[in-house]
């Protein structure tokens, strides 16, 4: 109608922030533009300053390659900022709490958000900048957890069911999903909503399910040479070296009886896993589905995690709660 002013796109620049690299990503009016992926060293050993201005390259990047891809004049822009990021973190005013994880250890304690906003409007103002520098400086900040922004991002497809998701990496990440809402401290859920602190066998599940737990475990079983990593003890068992067929079998076998008790009260309608060891699900799928027994739970690998987080990312404007 005219006289009316032209509606804003919305744009959502989603950061992924891992301990090697810092993947990105773009939603347009809660869309991802699947072919508009860029990525680039995290820097998470260096000083804050440094990291926060890794970041900041990498939004700007983002918002630079959308603005260019566009081949004819659109609205004026509403650009918002995600950032997946590991716990413990205050994600609802955006203060990292993490240490001892090896990464971003000079970020704690700091206003993570206010610092990158601070550092995007040092960058704006300047002569030459292009005028969208500005839009993207006022742009709304927003943290969530990488793990329960995975599984939102999963449950995206399946908005009807109850889901327990899992990312299989450095450490433990979960949630519990049903409909579509974070699950916590019902239902056999624990109060924090997560698995990584729930104990098993007198350790945290944390240090047992990821790539240090599987290396313990490789250890005590005799299972691999000093050298060897998760990915050469998943190449071992894939030609069938026996020690490294065994300990897989252990390993599902062991996830299983961890996840057993939280999910006979729980009930999900399937376990979704992503993360560099989900890729491994052949070698300990099996003994993970017996271990999981009388319950018949269907397992789903997501071959392609990162399009999970990203969508993820996009509800965190929408009002969920996105926080550990």
């Amino acid at each position: 109608m005219k006289g009316m002013s032209p509606a804003r796109t919305v744009v959502t620049l989603a950061l992924d922030a891992g301990g090697t690299f810092v993947k990105g990503g773009v939603l347009e009016n809660g869309l991802l533009w699947p072919e508009l992926r860029l990525e680039q060293p995290s820097l998470s050993e260096a000083d804050a300053e440094s990291i926060i201005a890794r970041l900041a390259d990498l939004i700007i990047r983002l918002a630079d390659a959308y603005m260019g891809s566009r081949l004819a004049p659109i609205p004026p822009v509403n650009f918002r900022v995600g950032a997946a990021f590991p716990g413990p973190f205050d994600y609802e005013r955006g203060i990292s709490r993490i240490r001892g994880l090896g990464k971003y250890e000079n970020l704690y304690g700091l206003p993570v958000g206010t610092l990158l906003r601070q550092e995007l409007k040092r960058r704006a103002f300047p002569a030459g900048s292009p005028p969208w520098m500005r839009d993207l400086a006022a742009a709304d900040i927003a943290f969530g957890n990488d793990a329960v922004l995975f599984g939102l991002g999963a449950a995206m497809r399946y908005p009807r069911e109850r889901l327990l998701c899992l990312t299989l990496g450095t450490g433990l990440g979960s949630v519990f999903i049903d409909r579509g809402q974070v699950i916590r401290g019902s239902d056999g859920v624990p109060a924090s909503g997560m698995l990584y602190a729930e104990p098993f066998e007198g350790m945290p599940a944390d240090d047992q399910f990821g790539r240090r737990g599987i290396l313990a475990l490789a250890d005590a079983m005799q299972a691999r040479q000093p050298d060897e990593d998760v990915v050469d003890l998943a190449r071992a068992a894939a030609l069938e070296d026996h020690a490294a067929v065994r300990l897989w079998h252990a390993y599902g076998e062991r996830l299983g009886r961890m996840l057993r008790p939280y999910a006979a009260v729980f009930r999900p309608h399937r376990l979704i896993l992503g993360g560099q060891i989900a890729k491994s699900l052949p070698l300990f799928g099996g003994s993970l589905t017996d271990a999981l027994h009388p319950m018949h739970l269907p397992l789903q690998y997501e071959d392609d995690p990162q399009r999970q987080v990203f969508e993820g990312i996009g509800l965190l404007f929408s009002g969920t709660d996105l926080t550990e």
